[in-house]
């Protein structure tokens, strides 16, 4: 299963409770793998985030703090449940169907954009690969 769950501004955040009932209908009906998105602010205990990735996230918890709170527990459900999730973090997306490089990076966002081609073949090539598997990795172009 894969998720592009996004939701307008100003309305109460919806990211930790679909989550819920994503994994409870996974278990129900034996899913065995969940791919969802979110942005670079979300913490894990493998980052190691450079200054300008720091930056955004800070920027994010001010500017946006309900929604980056309810992100990170988002994470901290999938984190604390043994279903295969991969959460793909995400700079900046840009709305192009040019293929670029990409870099993946279990530590710091490795750049400033992601082509949404890009963006949806990573997606996709996530099903049938067990790389990711309980991580979220960082995507971005060069």
């Amino acid at each position: 299963m894969i998720s592009t769950l996004g939701q307008p501004k100003g309305e109460p955040s919806i990211f930790s409770e679909a989550t819920r009932h994503v994994i409870r209908a996974m278990q129900e009906f034996s899913i065995p793998r969940y791919i969802l998105i979110t942005g670079l602010n979300v913490d894990s205990p493998m980052d190691n985030k450079s200054e300008r990735v720091k930056m955004a996230t800070e920027w994010m918890k001010t500017n946006y703090p309900k929604t980056t709170l309810d992100k990170q527990v988002e994470f901290d459900i999938l984190s604390k449940n043994d279903i295969d999730w991969t959460l793909v973090r995400l700079p900046l997306i840009e709305l192009t169907d040019e293929r670029k490089r990409l870099h993946v990076s279990l530590e710091d966002c490795p750049g400033e954009k992601i082509s949404a081609t890009d963006l949806a073949h990573f997606l996709a090539a996530q099903l049938s690969d067990d790389t990711f598997i309980r991580k979220a990795p960082f995507i971005a172009n060069s």
